[in-house]
Parts: structure tokens; sequence; C-alpha cells
């Protein structure tokens, strides 16, 4: 299995998805991408749209978009997380919110990756509009024994050392071990910071469905892009209403801007292809490839639809939308720890006995682009890491955003870190249209006959590919870490 890739190239003075000024953008199509490649490209930076797929030229881009990933298994909930799930439990509960009003609409709620305009490549990206999800510190912290902790004359250090002579006294006084009394302090300590400790994001989020007779119930329906039901097919048309009235009132579309055919070829046609993981089938873990959580209220009112890709170590989130009606239950926020834990279910039910779980732990969340305050919230999904544009290493994203306040573009990976090896573009894969006179011009001991199309190389078909055509493999090839099963389509 390969992919096949279409190269655009790239479209300077392109309309700045974040600012509104001019942005630079190299593209491609994917006719179809397999999953392990797709996670290739979006490790070296790019990100789909449809079929569409899509890199930031970071040094001429006037707002650097930088690869983001959150490393689920270790994810810190945050205090301000929790409140708006609590609030959500309190909705489905009793049917109201916890100040008995809806809050006001709630624009720009997390709205992942931006939409590609079906009218047009170089003049239709059109602005979007990301939420900064008000979710500042931490959920807990941190937690360390004190015998352990403090400077040698700090306050604390002071009171732990009274604690130990009052204990030294009593266990004189008792005529036991002074250890034996420090033991049961241990043992009661650890108790009450269990007692104490805060709850997990599973926790809080099975705490939604565990209400005897709750006022609502929300619950999550997943299909497949890629071998589409009957079930989801029924579902488009109530999909498309959704994704109208939430780009026309959130996003302030016209009207007529969206059909239900661009709709389709952009959140639901897919180009990712996998092959068919038998073991993931025998013990009910979805297969690589893009799928639909739908999310519905009361089992008949569809509130919010996320698209994602499952791709070897990862789960991509694409793109987010939902009734307007509901934006004071903040489910953008709600989904995104809904995915989350989605990963970590993954990982920890099939990763044991599916390989390709195994390393299933991380959350790509698009783009991170520091000079766009409506990117704030992308802040408080941690620990996240951006990845470096030279190296491609994952470097912190507090490491970053400190480069970043002083340059819009900046190498995060340390100096002794080598940049990435250029693709050798001679190396790279193509597809050449079968014809009589290609046969003849290439040597038959460097390509072969795959029906109508001649697969070969760039070293073998370099007298035939037009300047143009090779400048477009050569800096496409500057711009990916690996070709992967790749190939160029020419035909």
């Amino acid at each position: 299995m390969f992919s096949s890739i279409r190269l655009i190239g790239e479209a300077d003075n392109e309309f700045c998805l974040y600012c509104g000024k001019s942005d630079s953008t190299w593209y491609t199509i994917a006719g179809k991408i397999t999953a392990k490649d797709y996670k290739i490209l979006m490790d070296s930076g790019w990100r789909r749209s449809g079929v569409l797929t899509r890199k930031s030229n970071n040094r001429k881009s006037c707002c650097p978009a930088y690869a983001l990933r959150c490393d689920a298994e270790n994810y810190r909930f945050t205090k301000a997380q929790r409140k708006v799930l609590r609030a959500l439990h309190h909705y489905l509960k009793i049917g109201q919110t916890s100040k008995d009003k809806k809050k006001p609409l709630v624009k720009n709620e997390l709205d992942r990756d931006p939409p590609i305009d079906p009218k047009g490549l170089a003049s239709s990206i059109h602005k979007v509009s990301l939420e900064t999800s008000g979710d500042s510190g931490f959920s807990s912290e941190r937690r360390e024994d004190p015998v352990n902790t403090g400077r040698p004359n700090s306050a604390r250090r002071r009171r732990w050392q009274a604690l130990q002579d009052r204990m030294a006294k009593r266990a004189k006084m008792l005529g036991v071990p002074y250890e034996v009394l420090l033991k049961e302090y241990h043992v009661r300590r650890q108790k009450r910071l269990d007692k104490n400790k805060p709850k997990e994001l599973e926790e809080y989020l099975d705490s939604l469905h565990g209400e005897a007779n709750p006022a609502h119930t929300i619950d999550v329906r997943m299909y497949s892009c890629s071998n589409r039901s009957p079930e989801f097919e029924a579902t488009l048309d109530e999909e498309f209403r959704l994704y109208s009235d939430y780009q026309v009132t959130i996003h302030s579309d016209p009207l007529d801007k969206w059909t239900r055919d661009s709709f389709i070829a952009y959140l639901v046609d897919t180009p990712l292809v996998s092959a068919h993981n038998a073991e993931a089938e025998a013990i009910g873990a979805p297969q690589f490839g893009s799928y639909h959580q739908q999310y519905w209220l009361d089992g008949e009112k569809l509130v919010a639809v996320g698209v994602i890709d499952i791709v070897p170590g990862c789960l991509s989130s694409v793109y987010f939308f939902y009734d307007p009606e509901y934006a004071f239950l903040r489910l953008g926020t709600y989904s995104a720890l809904q995915e989350i834990a989605f990963i970590r279910h993954l990982h920890r039910t099939y990763g044991s006995v599916v390989p390709a779980y195994a390393d299933f732990t991380y959350y790509h969340m698009g783009f991170y682009v520091h000079s766009c305050g409506k990117m704030l919230y992308k802040n408080y999904y941690l620990p996240s890491y951006l990845a470096c544009p030279e190296t491609y290493a994952w470097t912190p994203l507090e490491k970053c955003r400190r480069l970043l306040d002083r340059t819009k573009y900046a190498r995060f990976a340390e100096a002794n870190v080598e940049k990435v090896s250029s693709v050798d573009v001679d190396k790279v894969v193509i597809l050449l249209p079968l014809s009589t006179s290609l046969t003849w011009i290439l040597p038959k001991s460097q390509c072969t006959v795959e029906g109508n199309t001649i697969v070969t190389t760039v070293a073998a078909a370099r007298r035939i590919l037009s300047e143009h055509n090779f400048k477009l493999v050569r800096d496409w090839a500057n711009l990916v870490r690996s070709t992967g099963t790749m190939r160029i389509n020419f035909t």
C-alpha cells in the first residue's frame, strides 16, 4: 500500500487565516494517503483539510504555524476544565446551568483547524476564530514528602523538625520506637492525601453518565468516514444543517457559502487509507482512519460533531462544530477532554495486545500560532510540544513560548541537535502516464508498469521532467522528514 500525492506548490500572498494579512503556504492534494504516511506529514508540520494538505512557510509567513501535540497519558487536567465538566454535569442532572441561566453565546469555541473554502484555492481560505478556553493554572500542586522538601531554614522545614521532635518525645513517653510512630504518621498522611487527591479526567467524564434519573443525557457515537455505514449516511443531512448553522452564526459566513457537497468534500471525504488490522478488529479496537464523533443530547438531538483522524501513535483533531444554541455548555472544551480520554482508553485497553496501539499516547491539536491571541487556549492542554521547524524534534511548549516571545520564527531544538537532512530528491518515487514513448525513454531497470501508470524515480525520469515539475518535487522533498511510501503523481 502506498500514498499518491499531487503537488500544487507554494502560494504566496494568501489570505492569512489568523491575522488577515498575506501568508505563504505550500499545498498538495492527496488522492490517497496511508495513515502512516500522514503521521510523517503531521510530524513534519503538515495538516489536511479534506484531501488538501498544507504547510506554512514559517520563515516567510506573517503568522508562523507550528505543529502541536499534547501528551495525553500525562495530561494535566486544569481547574477551569474541571469547572466546565461540573457545569455540564449540573445541566445534565437538573436541566439548567449552575447559575440558573444560560451564558452568552461563546464564539470561537475550540475550532481546531480552519476550513478551506470550496470556491477556490488561492483566494478561498477564510478567517476562522479559535477560542480562548479561559483555562488557567494546573489541576493539582506538586505533592512531596515534607522530609525531602524545602530550603534548609524554611518555615516548612522548621515545622517538620518540630513535628519530629514531638514524635520523639511521645515515643519516649510511650516506650515505643520512634520509627513506629513515624511510620504511623506516614500512613495517616498518605490516607489524607489519597482522600484529597483530585479526581482523574475519566472520573469526571464518567460522572456525566452516573445519575439515576437525569434531566438530560449526552452520548458519543463514532462513525468511520472510510466505510460509511447506512446509519452514518442517515445523519449527514443533520450534520450539514448543524455545520451550516455553526459557520453562519459563529464565523459569520454567508448563507450560500457552503453546500452539502462542499461539506462532504471538506469534512466527510478522506484520503486516509490503512491496511486492515485483524488484531484490532478481533478485540474491537478501531482501524486507523478518519472518523466522526457525534454528540447526541437525549439520544435524539445532534448538538456537536468532532472530526478526528486515528493514525499510528496519535489521534489528530481535524475540526469541531456545534449547535450555537448550546454554546453555554462549552462543548469545544468538553470534546477536547473527551478525545484525550479516548486516546488514553485506546492505549490502556489495547496497547498491550495490539502492537499498533502500543505507543498510542499523543493528541495532535493542529497548529500553534503564537501571535494569535485566540489560540491561547492551547497553552492549557499540557504537557504539550511543538515540532522544531528545522530538526522536527518535539520541544516543550513552555520553552518554545519563551523563544517565540522574542521572535516569530525560531529553532526550538538545542544547538547540538542536527538539522534534519533533506530527502534525496533523486530517490523520490513518481508516477507517470503510461505511453509507448516513455517506456522507450525510461531505463527499464528503473521503472515498472502498474495498470496505466509508470512507476519510477526522479533520477530515472530527470531528463523528461520539466524544470517546473522537478522544482516542485525538490521543494516538497525539503519540507518532509521522510517520504515513507509516498509517490508523487504526475499522471
